[in-house]
């Protein structure tokens, strides 16, 4: 064959679509778990976003950067969540779920508490949205 090399096939996005990331609480990039969490996101070509303390009040859209979402306009000052460890999975597909699952079990650095951003949830401030987490866990268990 002869001619120009054939380009990489790739999704193209919408302006408005967003990457896909985890939002990360409780796990330090500089600790053990956190490095393996984010390793993992990392392979998959997922983005990982740490939150801090003052930005549990905003939205779980804003925390992900979707598109017309902004941080809350004061941080936040309530009361620590109840968990220590969360994570946030935002526009992955199921089988990306399932990898994301499968590759933290093997590695070892499963996080109890988890979520998937929908359309519900997305207008949740963070903080509330890992009560909620929690509370389902706690009625599961």
């Amino acid at each position: 064959m002869s001619g120009r090399p054939r380009k990489k096939a790739t999704k193209k996005r919408k302006p408005s679509e967003s990457v896909p990331c985890a939002v990360l609480w409780g796990l330090p990039s500089d600790g053990e778990k956190g490095a393996s969490v984010r390793a993992i996101l990392h392979d998959m070509g997922v983005v990982a976003r740490t939150v801090t303390p003052e930005h549990l009040g905003d939205t779980a859209g804003a925390c992900a950067r979707l598109a017309g979402f902004r941080p809350a306009p004061m941080p936040y000052t309530g009361p620590s969540p109840e968990c220590e460890e969360f994570v946030l999975l935002c526009g992955l597909s199921d089988a990306q779920v399932d990898e994301y699952l499968e590759k933290s079990r093997e590695a070892g650095c499963v996080v109890p508490h988890k979520a998937l951003l929908t359309k519900i949830n997305r207008t949740w401030p963070l903080n509330l949205l890992m009560k909620a987490v929690v509370e389902e866990h706690e009625r599961l268990n």
